[in-house]
């Protein structure tokens, strides 16, 4: 062989290792891109965490914390709290107690109505969707109703109206 064979194939060999070096690195490229999580927040992309990085949250999908990440794809994840709020009790609205109809020291229902010697009251409770209390014409500014009027404790739902028109909608607790 001579020395320009020898350094042709010498030439070759390095084209062709050169050759492999970049596409190893390409498919290193594509393996990172693999490797990388996306996470989404209400449809829309949050950020694309590394493998370092998405190995801090990766618990988070096994425990079911506040920070839940629940998986939509190999390499899509998406932010929900949602499924913290199902496995748990749903928040109630901030509930504001009436100045009309409320419950007393004792646990009873307490009927307090300004001007019932000129308007018409009337009255209904509902346990659920079932009407369980109607009580039209109410003629005296005070009343109590005893609890063992009602079938169980807990929230009634109740209508107030004054001269036909709705003054009131709201609930009461009964122990």
């Amino acid at each position: 062989m001579t020395m320009k064979q020898l350094s042709l194939i010498l030439i070759c060999l390095l084209g062709l290792f050169n050759l492999a070096l970049g596409q190893k690195s390409k498919s290193n490229k594509a393996n990172k891109a693999e490797i990388s999580q996306r996470v989404f927040i209400k449809n829309k992309l949050y950020k694309e965490f590394s493998a370092s990085e998405y190995k801090k949250f990766k618990d988070s999908i096994f425990t079911n914390t506040n920070d839940t990440l629940t998986r939509i794809g190999k390499r899509t994840l998406q932010f929900s709290p949602e499924t913290i709020a199902t496995t748990t009790a749903p928040i109630q609205d901030t509930w504001i107690p009436s100045k009309f109809v409320f419950t007393n020291t004792k646990g009873n229902l307490t009927i307090q109505l300004p001007n019932t010697n000129t308007k018409r009251y009337s009255l209904f409770i509902y346990d659920g969707k079932l009407l369980l209390h109607n009580i039209t014409n109410l003629q005296e500014d005070y009343w109590i109703i005893e609890k063992s009027n009602f079938y169980h404790s807990g929230w009634y739902n109740f209508e107030l109206y004054c001269n036909g028109e709705l003054l009131e909608r709201n609930k009461f607790l009964l122990h």
